[in-house]
């Protein structure tokens, strides 16, 4: 079509060339001549004019197209009632001057900052005007509380950027200072034009985010008080994921901190209650802790999802960002050949740390305790320079946290972390395996019992599936069982089976990576995590194993729920009567819970895996 339409128009084009040729004699052109002074206003003018403190007046510029003779044009001001501010209802033009200006006066000490009139100035009598520019001007003056700094400060990206797995970012951004309130900042925009993030993923052929089109995009901290920094208000990334059905909007962020204030709490109650909220200011360097913002894509202030924080920094111009992060990924236990039992993971070190002291404590442990202790020399721990796999041993089985120490080239504590895992050593010793029957395993996506905020039920993360697998006993244990293969071909499930027929198992490491910076998918058994008495995980009157299983990342110590569902193990042949007899339970007495516990979807969990909120826990009063 485009083609076609393009040759038309070149041929009328063509055919009216060669009729005004030849009828030049008859055609006459005489265009409008607009008459008088021609005053206009720019279009070119913008809506907001800022008020300088030092100064007390500002002009306004008009012009017009004739330029002989001195000339004075009678101006309508229009202001609102009370204001500050003294118009001239007249511009005079000298003789030759395109352009007068029309004086705008005012006390800057009686002029509210952050407070902006709107004030419209208009040349009404037509004899001036002319047709082809504005007779009206309308702006916007004010003081704003906001004065620019001197220069660019840095802005590292702890929320988008983790939450889409594009990695962590630090890029230069504008900062302002309260001119009212020394201490308290505003990032603009850090997402949008003219930032490093924006010409990356925005300005791009294929973009990776549209921009929505936010006003409120810019960040509001508040660091009057360095101990107690917190993000004042609410902000939006101004980044919808999808450019079409798939994207959700512009995420929504808030302050755990700012949600409190809104729902009657004071600033000191917080403070006082909640000290973990808030961040600091150390060094020119604005850091803050895991789970301090919240965040929709609604708009409300509703909380659902927490936004990630740990990952985000301010550094306010003249200082810049170092990462002294440390995390610690749980990849399972290794058994040594005398039976010994250890934890084993990664430990990640950020780019300025130079070295790290790590240990193991039981949950519960006083995490600060520890680490003071470590640094006083009283308590021992193990050293690394670098990112490293590393095993330590542990004889029972438990809960765990996993403490890690960051320092500088100097020897100087910079920052500490701490990751809970669970620990199984597997039954009372070493366990000896031996094979029961085969059977299918049947990994299913109905019936699921984990709801997304919109009351739809979200199973099993990896979609359905059956694969053949071999369930096992341990012969030091006859109530400890283990499915091998399951999942993966190196992975195996263990549990254990009471003479009731109701199926126990501790937390399970899956071995697959979220792909979303919080570590691997990690399975809890329904019946402990939901705490409603009912049992999900029981052997039934058939003989099946059925498995109340809840799929979540470990976000500090909060579950991301990613879905949950009853999945089977099913004994083939005369497996079934091959299973040592022992109670079971009754499907009857197995409910489908329907409370809603809140979840992202699981099409959506590659993408977006974020700890749930549960807006009850919220209240602080």
């Amino acid at each position: 079509m485009k083609r076609i339409f393009n040759y038309c128009t070149m041929l009328l084009v063509s055919v009216l060339a060669f009729s005004l040729g030849s009828c030049t004699d008859e055609y006459e052109y005489t265009p409008a001549v607009a008459e008088g002074e021609q005053i206009y206003f720019s279009n070119a003018l913008s809506s907001t004019v800022e008020l300088n403190s030092n100064q007390s007046s500002i002009q306004i510029p008009v012009n017009r197209i004739q330029r002989s003779g001195a000339l004075t044009v009678p101006i309508e001001v229009t202001v609102p009632e009370n204001s500050k501010y003294q118009v001239s209802s007249e511009v005079t033009f000298n003789d030759g001057d395109s352009v007068a200006y029309i004086n705008v006066n005012y006390d800057p000490s009686a002029i509210e900052y952050g407070k902006y009139d709107t004030i419209t100035v208009a040349v009404k009598d037509a004899q001036y005007t002319t047709p082809y520019g504005a007779s009206t001007y309308t702006f916007a003056a004010g003081l704003s509380e906001w004065k620019t700094m001197s220069s660019k400060g840095y802005y590292r990206d702890g929320i988008v950027g983790s939450m889409y797995g594009l990695g962590v970012t630090t890029y230069q951004v504008e900062i302002q200072e309260n001119v009212i309130t020394p201490g308290k900042y505003r990032v603009v925009s850090p997402y949008g034009a003219g930032t490093n993030f924006y010409s990356t993923y925005v300005d791009i052929d294929s973009p990776v985010f549209k921009w929505t089109g936010e006003t409120n995009t810019s960040i509001v901290i508040d660091a009057t008080d360095p101990n107690f920094v917190y993000v004042d208000g609410d902000f939006y990334t101004g980044l919808d994921d999808g450019m079409a059905s798939q994207g959700q909007g512009a995420l929504h962020v808030f302050s755990y901190v700012y949600y409190y204030l809104l729902n009657g709490n004071n600033l000191d109650a917080v403070k006082a209650n909640a000290p973990e909220l808030f961040g600091k200011l150390e060094d020119g360097v604005i850091t803050f802790p895991e789970n301090c913002l919240l965040g929709n894509f609604d708009g409300s202030m509703n909380p659902v999802y927490y936004a990630n924080s740990a990952d985000l920094a301010v550094a306010l111009p003249g200082y810049e960002i170092t990462d002294f992060s440390t995390s610690f990924a749980y990849t399972g236990r290794f058994t040594d050949v005398a039976g010994n039992n250890y934890a084993q993971g990664l430990i990640t070190l950020g780019a300025d740390v130079a070295s790290a002291k790590y240990l193991v404590a039981a949950d519960g442990d006083d995490v600060n305790e520890i680490v003071n202790a470590v640094n006083e020399g009283a308590i021992e721990a193990n050293e690394i320079n670098a990112t490293s796999e590393v095993k330590v041993a542990i004889s029972e089985s438990g809960k765990y946290n996993m403490i890690v120490i960051a320092y500088d080239s100097e020897g100087k504590m910079r920052a500490h972390s701490s990751t809970s895992f669970t620990f199984d050593i597997g039954g009372s010793g070493a366990a000896k395996w031996t094979s029961v029957c085969s059977g299918t395993y049947n990994q299913n996506y109905y019936p699921n019992f984990v709801v997304d905020e919109s009351n739809n039920p979200v199973g099993n993360p990896f979609g359905d599936g059956t694969y053949s697998t071999t369930l096992y006993v341990d012969q030091n244990d006859p109530n400890h069982y283990k499915i091998e293969p399951w999942l993966l071909k190196d992975l195996s499930f263990e549990f254990n089976l009471d003479d009731s027929g109701v199926i126990t198992f501790s937390d399970v490491n899956t071995g697959i990576d979220s792909e979303t910076g919080y570590g691997n998918i990690l399975v809890t058994n329904a019946t402990t995590a939901l705490q409603t008495g009912d049992v999900f995980s029981f052997l039934d009157e058939s003989g099946a194993y059925v498995f109340g299983m809840m799929y979540y990342v470990n976000y500090n110590n909060s579950y991301g729920w990613l879905g949950g569902a009853l999945e089977t193990f099913t004994p083939s042949g005369n497996g079934a009567s091959m299973i040592m007899k022992r109670g079971t339970a009754s499907l009857k007495n197995i409910k489908k819970v329907n409370r809603s516990v809140k979840s992202v979807t699981a099409g959506h969990a590659k993408k977006f895996i974020a700890a749930p909120v549960d807006a009850k826990t919220l209240k602080l009063k």
